[in-house]
């Protein structure tokens, strides 16, 4: 299966709160319209909201439910005229649903492109970049700096990337790792999610979603980090970095202003040797002994 096919499948058997027109979803939405309309109040947004048109990039867009309540907030809280949004995501059926909810709340200029996000930078220039959920968890230490250098290269000089996170590092430390969940309790959609594996090469822990009474399985690499992990690596493709709480506990928004373009896509595009090799490199003394 391709990576598309098993994140479609993994987000059908798992409980993430993605899909506008469920309860969960629709709270979660509003929740973002009342956050995004504060945060625009951050002294770096001042000189995108002096703008007539401002054009954002939600990169693994999902449903929309960032970027439109973002576009949203835009229009409705600041004097911005037009905003053109572009959603990205790999999902077919997730960028169909996102265009069917961006008309719903009237962010006409809205437009999809199924892509992967590490080249966010071929679409051109936005003044906002967002990447809302838990779009990073997908990414691997390897391809995180691959998206956030195609993510940084896609900003306009006084652009600003927003990503909204969660500190999964304090989490874990704090409540512990589950090697089985629960996704979903209701017993005609009953799933579970197990520990299945770790990645030392990609610092990805391996865990099998199962839908029970179909015994449907998808593996899916996950990857957790701390906000001041994420916030420095990001770092390393701008030139300033901040940290906005949300009205949830353990989830920020990390900003990023002036991106450096030193370190390019065009750069990162060949893995290093040991993720080529996929496996340790094993010294001579492990053999003979």
């Amino acid at each position: 299966m391709s990576t598309a096919d098993n994140l479609e499948k993994g987000y059908s058997i798992a409980s993430w709160k993605y899909d506008p027109w469920s309860p969960e979803g629709r709270e979660r939405y509003e929740t973002a319209l009342k956050e995004f309309s504060i945060l625009l109040n951050h002294p770096w947004f001042e000189d995108i909201l002096e703008k007539n048109k401002v054009s954002i990039l939600d990169i693994g867009a999902g449903k929309g439910i960032g970027g439109i309540a973002l576009a949203k907030a835009l229009k409705e809280t600041n004097d911005v005229n037009e905003v053109k949004l572009t959603m990205i995501d790999l999902r077919d059926t997730a960028l169909k649903d996102a265009l069917r909810f961006a008309k719903e709340e009237e962010i006409h200029s809205a437009k999809v492109h199924k892509l992967d996000a590490t080249k966010a930078h071929t679409l051109g220039k936005f003044d906002i970049v967002l990447m809302y959920g838990a779009i990073l968890v997908h990414f691997n230490s390897w391809n995180l700096m691959r998206l956030f250098s195609s993510a940084t290269q896609a900003l306009e000089e006084k652009g600003v990337i927003i990503v909204e996170e969660m500190d999964r590092t304090h989490i874990l430390f704090t409540r512990g790792y589950s090697s089985i969940l629960v996704e979903k309790a209701d017993p005609r959609d009953l799933s579970i999610s197990v520990h299945a594996d770790y990645d030392i090469i990609n610092g990805s822990y391996i865990r099998n979603f199962i839908r029970l009474r179909q015994w449907d399985i998808v593996s899916l690499p996950l990857n957790f980090r701390s906000i001041s992990t994420i916030a420095s690596i990001l770092w390393l493709f701008v030139k300033n970095i901040d940290i906005a709480p949300t009205f949830k506990p353990q989830i920020y928004f990390i900003l990023g202003k002036t991106p450096r373009k030193k370190i390019l896509p065009i750069d990162l595009e060949k893995d290093p040797e040991v993720v080529l090799r996929k496996t340790l490199w094993q010294p001579s003394y492990i053999h003979s002994n």
